[in-house]
């Protein structure tokens, strides 16, 4: 049963000091990221988060779609207007990491990061985040993160069933997803400052947290995958993988160019 989402709890639970204060909300869109696209840019201010409670036309990385069910599920973007366009791939795993360190703190457990943009629960995706640009010349007009994460929805279809999972089939209870949206909005506030600051921690952070960090794994690079197992050094400052081959060969790419495979 498609549930509303309640505006008026959610602002009654905001406790950011600037993050998701201006709130948009629409019953159904395309694509919450294609929306803050078109928006003029006076429309919007820095920190601003749109939800829909259906998007018709959700999109993860390599136009990949994202299925959500109306009303069960959190499916929105933050739009940013940064002073810089340096390090914003690794604002995507900042949110990512901050999406884990939401559910530590609400009693969800063994959630971990899957380079480069998705997030699991005992191996099953829970959640994706998408992050796009636009530029005015070496300026980032504004930068779009955008969020899905299965908050209540039960069943995936045959399709993606065995893949992915929810945060009520993880937890065993429902949630209101107002008050979750105000938690990742906490973290997220506050891993953004982080990130602003250059912090070198915050590298180390991440990298404790995505799946296979220090391990040997397979890849695929460039949309195609190795035949050798390399092993996973995490991530450096600049978000870039660093990986190291069997032949002790430090190699570096760049966020778009690698995904992580578990070894069979």
């Amino acid at each position: 049963m498609s549930t509303p989402f309640d505006i008026d709890r959610y602002r009654a639970g905001l406790r950011t000091r600037w993050l998701g204060a201006d709130f948009i909300y629409k019953s159904e869109l395309p694509s919450t990221n294609g929306y803050l696209k078109k928006l003029d840019y006076s429309g919007f201010d820095h920190g601003t988060v749109l939800l829909a409670d259906h998007q018709t036309k959700g999109r993860g990385q390599y136009d990949r779609v994202w299925v959500s069910e109306k009303g069960q599920n959190l499916t929105f973007t933050i739009a940013f207007k940064p002073s810089s366009g340096d390090r914003l791939p690794l604002l995507t795993l900042c949110f990512a990491l901050g999406i884990t360190t939401t559910l530590d703190r609400i009693g969800i457990e063994r959630s971990m990061i899957k380079w480069p943009n998705d997030v699991l629960i005992d191996g099953k995706k829970v959640g994706g985040l998408l992050t796009e640009s636009v530029f005015l010349g070496q300026r980032p007009e504004r930068v779009l993160v955008g969020i899905g994460l299965n908050v209540n929805q039960q069943s995936f279809g045959k399709d993606v069933g065995k893949e992915a999972t929810s945060l009520a089939k993880a937890g065993g209870k429902k949630l209101h997803r107002e008050d979750l949206l105000c938690e990742l909005l906490q973290d997220f506030e506050h891993l953004y400052t982080r990130w602003t600051r250059h912090e070198k921690e915050l590298c180390k952070d991440i990298n404790n947290r995505i799946y296979g960090f220090g391990e040997w794994v397979k890849a695929s690079m460039n949309g195609t995958v190795t035949d050798e197992e390399y092993k996973f050094l995490g991530m450096n400052e600049k978000a870039e993988c660093v990986m190291l081959s069997k032949q002790l060969d430090v190699k570096t790419f760049s966020y778009e160019q690698i995904r992580i495979f578990p070894r069979r």
